[in-house]
C-alpha cells in the first residue's frame, strides 16, 4: 500500500530497486521492462520523464487505506513523469512489457503546451466520466480510448473493425474507470452480446461497431 506523503515530507533517498534499472538505463539508452515495473511512486523526488514507445504505463493517485485511482493509461508516443515541484504527483507502473526512451528537460516551449494540453483535456474528459456517465457509457468510453492508443485493423471482421491488446487487466479499469471488477465485467459481457465488441481472451478485444460504441460512450445510444 502506497502512502500520499504530506507537503513537506518528499522522500529525499535514494531510488528504489525497481526504479534503478529504469534509471541506469536510461541515460545511456530506451530500457524494456517487464510487467508491473514500479517507475517511480507518488510523494518521492522528482523522476526523470520518459516517452512511451512501446506497450502501456498506468499512472495512479492512492489513498492511505489502499483505494486507487487510475489517473491514466499512457500509450506509445506518450509522456510519463510530466509534471512540476520536486516531487511526484501520481505513481507510474508499467502494463504488460514496455519499452521506454528517456527525454531531455527541459521540454520545447512546444513539446511542453502540446503534452499539457494533451493532459488537461483527458483530465477533463475523466472528470465527466466519473462525475456524469453510467457503467456501461464508461466501459465504452475506455474502449474506444485504448483502441486509438494500441489498434490495428482486425483482420477477417467486418469493416472498421479495430483490435488491440487490452493491457489493463478488469482490476485495472475498474480502478480507472471508479466501478467494481464485477461491473467492469458484467459491461464486457453486455456489449458483447449487443455485437459491439468481441474477445476471445481476456487481453484481447476487438471493436466490431466503433461507431455505434462512440455513440454509447457519448450516452447517445442506451445499451440493451
Amino acid at each position: 500500500m502506497l502512502t500520499m506523503l504530506a507537503e513537506g515530507e518528499a522522500r529525499k533517498g535514494p531510488p528504489l530497486p525497481a526504479m534503478m534499472g529504469v534509471e541506469r538505463k536510461s541515460r545511456a539508452e530506451n530500457a524494456l521492462l517487464p510487467s508491473r515495473t514500479t517507475l517511480f511512486l507518488e510523494g518521492f523526488s522528482r523522476s526523470p520523464q520518459y516517452r512511451v514507445l512501446e506497450g502501456c504505463v498506468a499512472t495512479s493517485q492512492t489513498l492511505t487505506d489502499g483505494r486507487r485511482q487510475i489517473i491514466d493509461l499512457v500509450g506509445p508516443g506518450r509522456l510519463v513523469g510530466l509534471g512540476f515541484g520536486d516531487r511526484n504527483r501520481y505513481s507510474a507502473e508499467t502494463l504488460g512489457l514496455t519499452r521506454l526512451e528517456p527525454v531531455a528537460e527541459p521540454l520545447s516551449p512546444g513539446d511542453l503546451e502540446a503534452s499539457l494540453g494533451e493532459m488537461l483535456a483527458r483530465s477533463q474528459a475523466l472528470a465527466m466520466l466519473l462525475g456524469r456517465k453510467t457503467a456501461p457509457e464508461r466501459v465504452a468510453s475506455a474502449l474506444l480510448d485504448l483502441a486509438g492508443q494500441f489498434g490495428r485493423p482486425a483482420r477477417q471482421q467486418k469493416r472498421g473493425a479495430v483490435t488491440f491488446h487490452l493491457f489493463p487487466t478488469r482490476t485495472d479499469l475498474a480502478d480507472w474507470l471508479g466501478l467494481t471488477v464485477e461491473t467492469v465485467s458484467r459491461c464486457f459481457t453486455r456489449l458483447k452480446k449487443a455485437g459491439l465488441i468481441d474477445f476471445q481472451h481476456s487481453d484481447r478485444v476487438t471493436l466490431l461497431e466503433p461507431l455505434h460504441l462512440a455513440r454509447v460512450a457519448a450516452g447517445d445510444r442506451p445499451l440493451s
